[in-house]
């Protein structure tokens, strides 16, 4: 609709107090980003964290209005000099860019809480989180649809989502898991690069070259062993780079649901 008024501003002002956790995250889709905003905001306002957001939001502020204020003073002729500038840089990049790579990116769904609910049946279909009420590491499908979300304080998280479980943390359980997903991609890189327990990226450059198949083929092949070896599911881009293969809207993102 129109820009929020001054006067609406004063009413809601959590409209304009964004955290890390009021961000959307996958199986957020539909969830009332004002409700959580208003809760995030009402939760946190008066703690050092609040009052740290507010440092941060008002030197942001400050940095776009002085970068307003010179935008104002360039001419025409330095608009000029600078598309001039651009063009030139983005020739140079486009005569330099390598697009026969074949990266694939892998991100193991809800990990933790995907982990858990396979240790524990019980769990399955009910709103789950891992960690505990001063911090959360991650949070299942179930309770993202409530704006629950990792890297949120549990606190918050049970005032958005009353009927959450809480689960602790066991990096053991989390660590065996993941040495069972690395078995399946040095299938298809021996060199892969794992950033975190439950995130890697392949070079399957070589792998589709020697199988004549397609990057698409393989990532869904891929998956498909990820889930007979762990029973869980991931997601998987593919792009000429590293880069490109994490961005969803840039990448061959692979949702086959697997049965």
């Amino acid at each position: 609709m129109g820009e929020t008024s001054e006067s609406d501003g004063a009413a809601r002002p959590w409209q304009s107090y964004h955290a890390v956790y009021t961000n959307a995250k996958a199986g957020m889709d539909g969830v009332d980003k004002e409700k959580v905003q208003r809760i995030v905001y009402e939760m946190s306002k008066g703690s050092k964290y609040f009052e740290n957001e507010e440092r941060k939001e008002a030197f942001i502020r400050q940095k776009v209005d002085n970068m307003r204020a010179r935008c104002a003073k360039l001419t025409a002729m330095d608009m000029s000099h600078y598309q001039m500038v651009a063009d030139k840089r983005i020739f140079e990049l486009e005569a330099t860019r390598d697009l026969s790579k074949s990266w694939l990116h892998v991100d193991m769904d809800a990990f933790y809480a995907a982990v858990e609910t396979l240790a524990n049946p019980s769990l399955k279909g009910k709103p789950m989180a891992v960690g505990s009420m001063s911090m959360l590491s991650t949070a299942n499908y179930e309770a993202r649809k409530f704006g629950v979300r990792a890297a949120m304080p549990g606190f918050i998280a049970r005032k958005l989502c009353p009927e959450l479980i809480f689960v602790p943390i066991d990096f053991e359980k989390y660590t065996y898991y993941s040495d069972l997903t690395r078995k399946v991609f040095q299938k298809y890189d021996p060199n892969f690069m794992a950033t975190s327990l439950d995130e890697a990226y392949l070079d399957i450059t070589e792998v589709c070259k020697r199988r004549g198949i397609s990057s698409g083929e393989i990532a869904e092949e891929l998956r498909r062993g990820v889930y007979k070896e762990t029973g869980l599911t991931c997601s998987a881009g593919v792009a000429p780079n590293r880069l490109l293969a994490k961005v969803p809207f840039h990448s061959y993102k692979v949702t086959t649901l697997l049965k």
